[in-house]
Parts: C-alpha cells; sequence; structure tokens
C-alpha cells in the first residue's frame, strides 16, 4: 500500500521502494524495477540473467519545495546468446540521463514562464548552464511560410545588434522565426535561402513604415501584397496631436497647465465616447489654444479616415484629410502629412485586407519580459530558444 502510494507521488510505475531517507530540505528514495528480464540491444534476445547491479542517483521533479533524488539500483543484464552486457532500460528515465523524464517535463514547463534562467534554476537547485543545455535542447515544430507574413522588429541588444526580427504567421498567429538583424543584408541572406516556390506562398506582407522591410518585400516577395500595419500609421497622427499638445503647454500660463496635465489619452480619445465632464475638459483646452483646437478636429476627422468600410472610401477620406492637414499650416503635422503620402498605397490595402500587425505586436511585449526579468541575453541563440518555447 505504501509503495503504491509513494508510486503515485512520483508518478512512476512498476518500481519497488526499498528505502526512504528524507531531510527539511531534501528526499532521497531508494528504488529499483520491478521488470526481472532485459532485451539485448544487440541480438534481441531476451534475458534473466542479472551480470551485476550498479547505484545511479537520479534527480526528480520536487515534492513541494524539497528536492527528491532517487537511488536507482540499476541492473546490468548478460545475453545468454551473445554474451553481451547491457544496462537495463526504463521509462521514467532516457539513456545517458541523470534527471527522470517528469524533472524534464517539468523544468520545460517551467521554462515557458516569463521568468529568468536563475529563479528556475534556483527552484529546480540546477544551475544555469544545466538548464541553459536543457533549453537548447527543445524543438519547436516549422511550418512553411504562411500566406500572410507579419514582420517586426524588437529591441533586444543581443549578439551585437541593438534590433532582432520577428517573423509572425498573421493567419495562424504564431512566431515564424526569430532573425538575429533586422538589417537589410541580414534579411536578404535569410530570406535568398527559401526557394522561390516556397516564398510564392505568401500573399500579405505586414510591417512597419520601415523601408528595409518594403525593399525586402518587393525583391523576395513580389506576388504578395505589402501592408501597412494599421497602429502605424494612425499614430501618425497622434504623435503630431501629442507634440502639438506639448508645445502649447510650454507656453501657457502656470494656472491653466493643470487641464493641460496626463491629457494625452484624453485628447486621443474618440469624442463620442468621452463622458460630459471630459468635454468639458477638452473644450477648455480647445477655447485656449487655437492650434491645438485644430489638431484636435484633426483627429476627429482622421476617425473618419481609420473607420472606412472599404480600400475606395478609405482613399477618399484620406485624401480629404491630408488636404486638411496642409491648409491648418500647423508644423508638427508635416512629418505625418509626408509619411501618408509616401505610404498611400500601403497603407489602402489595409482596408482591402484588414490584416494588422496586433499578434505580433504581442508577442513583442512578451519578449520584453523575458528581456527584463533576465536582465538581457548576451547569446542570441539562447534568447531566441526561450523566445520560441515562451511563446510556442
Amino acid at each position: 500500500m505504501q509503495d503504491n502510494y509513494i508510486q503515485k507521488l512520483l508518478s512512476i510505475k512498476d518500481i519497488i521502494v526499498t528505502n526512504i531517507t528524507e531531510n527539511s530540505e531534501t528526499i532521497e528514495v531508494s528504488i529499483q524495477s520491478t521488470n526481472n528480464t532485459g532485451v539485448c540491444p544487440c541480438c534481441k534476445q531476451s534475458t534473466t540473467r542479472i551480470h551485476d547491479y550498479r547505484l545511479q542517483r537520479v534527480r526528480h521533479s520536487n515534492i513541494g519545495l524539497r528536492q527528491v533524488c532517487l537511488l536507482l539500483r540499476k541492473r546490468r543484464f548478460i545475453c545468454k546468446k551473445c554474451n553481451k552486457r547491457f544496462t537495463e532500460s526504463l521509462d521514467f528515465l532516457g539513456r545517458y540521463q541523470r534527471n527522470t523524464k517528469e524533472y524534464i517535463f517539468t523544468l520545460l514547463e517551467k521554462l515557458k514562464d516569463t521568468r529568468s534562467l536563475k529563479s528556475i534554476s534556483k527552484e529546480f537547485k540546477t544551475s544555469i548552464p544545466s538548464v541553459t543545455r536543457l533549453l537548447h535542447l527543445t524543438t519547436t515544430q516549422t511550418w512553411s511560410l504562411p500566406r500572410v507574413l507579419c514582420i517586426d522588429e524588437f529591441k533586444g541588444n543581443t549578439g551585437r545588434e541593438k534590433y532582432q526580427c520577428i517573423l509572425v504567421d498573421g493567419v495562424h498567429k504564431r512566431i515564424y522565426d526569430v532573425l538575429p538583424s533586422r538589417k537589410k543584408s541580414g534579411l536578404e541572406n535569410y530570406f535568398s535561402q527559401i526557394s522561390k516556390k516556397e516564398r510564392n506562398k505568401v500573399k500579405y506582407f505586414v510591417m512597419d513604415m520601415y523601408k528595409n522591410y518594403a525593399d525586402i518585400a518587393k525583391t523576395y516577395f513580389p506576388k504578395a501584397m505589402i501592408i501597412i500595419d494599421k497602429f502605424h500609421f494612425a499614430r501618425q497622427c497622434f504623435w503630431a496631436l501629442e507634440n502639438v499638445r506639448k508645445r502649447c503647454q510650454k507656453t501657457m500660463d502656470t494656472k491653466l497647465r493643470k487641464y493641460f496635465k496626463r491629457s494625452k489619452s484624453l485628447l486621443r480619445k474618440r469624442r463620442n465616447k468621452l463622458t460630459e465632464e471630459q468635454k468639458e475638459e477638452v473644450e477648455v483646452m480647445k477655447w485656449y489654444e487655437s492650434d491645438l483646437r485644430d489638431a484636435y478636429n484633426l483627429k476627429e476627422n482622421f476617425y473618419l479616415f481609420l473607420d472606412a468600410e472599404n480600400k475606395n472610401i478609405a482613399g477618399k477620406e484620406l485624401e480629404k484629410w491630408i488636404e486638411r492637414a496642409k491648409q491648418s499650416k500647423i508644423p508638427e503635422f508635416k512629418a505625418c502629412i509626408k509619411a501618408l503620402e509616401n505610404w498611400k498605397e500601403e497603407i489602402l490595402h489595409y482596408f482591402e485586407s484588414r490584416f494588422t500587425n496586433g499578434r505580433t505586436e504581442g508577442f513583442n511585449n512578451k519578449i520584453k519580459v523575458i528581456k527584463r526579468v533576465s536582465y538581457g541575453y548576451r547569446n542570441f541563440e539562447t534568447f531566441k530558444k526561450r523566445i520560441l518555447w515562451c511563446c510556442s
């Protein structure tokens, strides 16, 4: 009865528990297999003849906060047919392993959490290099290039590169790959190794307003529609509005500045979603500053463009908005107008397909957490493995 209970606690079948010793930090369980037959790896002949025994210390998954160590009495059989000596195989322990499969599985599950390798190694009372080696043994499923390929960069500061690049399947919402650099030469080297037939599977290429991405898309994905992510072209207008607010606030009397403090989200929010009290606050700010009033009205008109039902309507609304912005002569909107005009065709493609980089930005946020809790990664391959494993 006690043996059955301990087997269930350890999640190991077909063993005999011969002894247990414990203290406040560790539990040591002496065990041996109940299977009395071994199969020769050379001639596949079954045998019950035992050559000798060997003791092996094996790490097992923790019970509570205590480390579990198995003292395994392993048998070495001798084949009656070919005289080969061999060690018995056990379901719960891999060949040449000193950690049980349960221990490895538990540790790998912990590696999916957004925690540092150091904190995980402390929990399992093992070294960081041991955890890192196990991480490098992980494999994630590889897929063919997706129909919708989303590309974005994140600030990884690893492998002597400031920015790394992430490729995401926009349909199935999963990471396709992580690249060590967003530089054009690195991207060209990566995509040139993929066959043309495979690259032609990509029908939509979603990106931000980074010229290198556009050049790569035109060269290696000529059949794909290039789409500028909605968030990236929309924030051009919001940035302009925020810069107007900052300029107006600097020249304002101290007594009036209280209306402008922490008003960024208030001004960005759609007017029809404001409370009556919030509308009054906005009106006060608009009344004191004509440039802010014009900028706010441009922002509200910009939502008419964002809400367009199709590409044709969006194109007309964008043309009208650009003309209004030019007539306003607000200097902060010059960069916004230039960006929208330069990327007009790619921006309007969004209204035709409705694909965005939303999921990619979600992965980027998770990557930031992984990087922050670990205080950065010096080795890119380790960083990449952690990203792919955490986001799988």
